[in-house]
């Protein structure tokens, strides 16, 4: 998230951040000094600006993902082929829109109303970056949907304990 951030502050190219001190000590810096940072600039609640995008992204994103994952399997067991990137591309303009609220919350003194990004699909500009929102989205899903599997038959193997139950009387 800092990194972003960062990058999206350096190449704004006008801010209504009034104090200087306030912008430089949200560029270039790591997790833990942004954080601290937008904490002591902004309260608690700083760290929360942009959790409505991150809840209808996650919400979206979530409810794909585990709504077409058994039927992807099944489907990609038979036809032996890759699965389609149409998740990704549905909730991506979303995450930038998010984004994009982070940056407006750092570039306006607290208390000034926050421009709110527009959610625009099929605009070129909100997929910027998309390819390595995909593979590192591939990698964790691997790693997620692996350990599902293996869970799931673990729990499988397990004995059926309703089958050593005395019956009742």
């Amino acid at each position: 998230m800092s990194a972003q951030i960062s990058t999206l502050m350096a190449n704004r190219n006008h801010s209504s951040m009034e104090d200087p001190v306030v912008k430089s000590s949200y560029v270039q810096k790591g997790t833990f000094k942004t954080a601290k940072n937008i904490i002591v600039n902004r309260g608690l609640a700083g760290m929360y600006s942009g959790f409505q995008f991150h809840l209808l992204r996650d919400t979206i994103g979530t409810t794909i993902y585990f709504t077409t994952y058994e039927s992807t399997k099944q489907m990609l067991v038979k036809l032996q082929k890759s699965k389609s990137p149409t998740s990704p591309m549905s909730i991506y303009p979303i995450d930038t829109a998010k984004t994009h609220f982070q940056r407006n919350c750092l570039s306006v003194p607290k208390g000034q109303p926050v421009k709110v990004p527009k959610i625009e699909f099929f605009n070129r500009k909100m997929y910027s970056g998309i390819g390595v929102s995909m593979t590192r989205s591939c990698l964790i899903n691997t790693i997620f949907f692996s350990s599902f599997e293996m869970i799931k038959k673990r729990i499988n193997t397990l004995p059926d304990p309703i089958s050593k139950l005395e019956p009742i009387e």
